[in-house]
């Protein structure tokens, strides 16, 4: 008994499918084993298909990546408060946090993806860039800090998100997002807590 037959749709239409089909094998596998069958395997279409839509393995990642990134920056450009309303930096570093590692619980294969694949180490370098870039805007948005603290600021946020990413994908449910985020900043602005 052969495989259904997929609905027919154009690529335009079948290419978000594809990538839907496509990023729980690249977050569970890795991208070297992942093989272009499995993907048509996955999305219920042929390997001709598929090839209609992409023309090679790394052109349907980067599309899968930049189509993730894009959904990630969203969920937390919609959960950071609004301009000025925030104190002091420690609650600068734990809501910029908090909402960076919110969209890791929401979106864990993503992240793993983004952040824990070795394919592309100068992409995940070209995204980490981007993200320092536009968190130094949030954060210039809500203070009125000079430019090279909020650079800086935007920097040590992503540093620590990606320290918060690995915590929480690596070992799920050990944190909620908002303590993790509230824990890093405060050793951030306070120091390590000395013992009793």
């Amino acid at each position: 008994m052969g495989r259904a037959r997929a609905a027919h749709l154009g690529p335009e239409l079948r290419r978000p499918l594809v990538l839907d089909a496509a990023l729980p094998l690249f977050a569970r596998d890795g991208f070297e084993a992942v093989s272009m069958q499995a993907i048509a395997d996955e999305a219920g279409v042929s390997k001709p298909v598929l090839y209609s839509c992409y023309a090679s393995k790394e052109d349907l990642f980067e599309e899968l990546m930049r189509r993730e990134e894009r959904k990630l920056w969203h969920m937390v450009e919609d959960s950071v408060p609004a301009p000025g309303a925030l104190g002091d930096k420690e609650d600068l570093l734990r809501f910029g946090l908090g909402a960076l590692l919110r969209a890791v619980v929401e979106a864990p294969e993503a992240f793993r993806v983004i952040y824990l694949q070795r394919h592309g180490e100068n992409r995940i370098e070209r995204g980490r860039e981007h993200w320092e870039r536009r968190m130094g805007e949030v954060l210039a948005a809500w203070t009125q800090l000079p430019d090279r603290e909020t650079a800086l600021m935007g920097r040590m946020l992503v540093a620590l998100a990606e320290l918060g990413f690995r915590v929480q994908l690596e070992d799920p449910g050990q944190w909620e997002p908002e303590a993790l985020a509230a824990y890093l900043a405060r050793v951030v602005i306070r120091g390590i807590p000395q013992s009793a």
